[in-house]
C-alpha cells in the first residue's frame, strides 16, 4: 500500500506542476472513462433490478397483465 500512496503522491505532484489546460487534457478522458463506465454499471444494475422487479410482480398477480387484460 505504500508504495501505491507513494506513486500516487507522485503522480498529483506532477499533475499540479503542469498549466491548467494540460491538467484538463490529462484529467478529462479518465474523468470520462470512468463516468461512462459507472453509467454502464448502474445501467445493467438498475436494468436487472426492473426486471426482476416485474417477474415478482407478475408471479405475484398470477400473469395478469398490468392493464388488466389477463393475456
Amino acid at each position: 500500500m505504500d508504495g501505491f500512496l507513494s506513486w500516487w503522491d507522485g503522480v498529483e505532484l506532477w499533475l499540479s506542476g503542469l498549466d491548467f489546460v494540460l491538467q484538463t487534457l490529462v484529467v478529462m478522458p479518465v474523468v470520462l472513462a470512468l463516468a461512462y463506465g459507472s453509467a454502464l454499471l448502474l445501467d445493467a444494475v438498475l436494468g436487472n433490478t426492473i426486471r426482476v422487479s416485474n417477474r415478482i410482480t407478475t408471479a405475484v398477480r398470477g400473469g395478469q397483465r398490468a392493464d388488466g387484460d389477463g393475456e
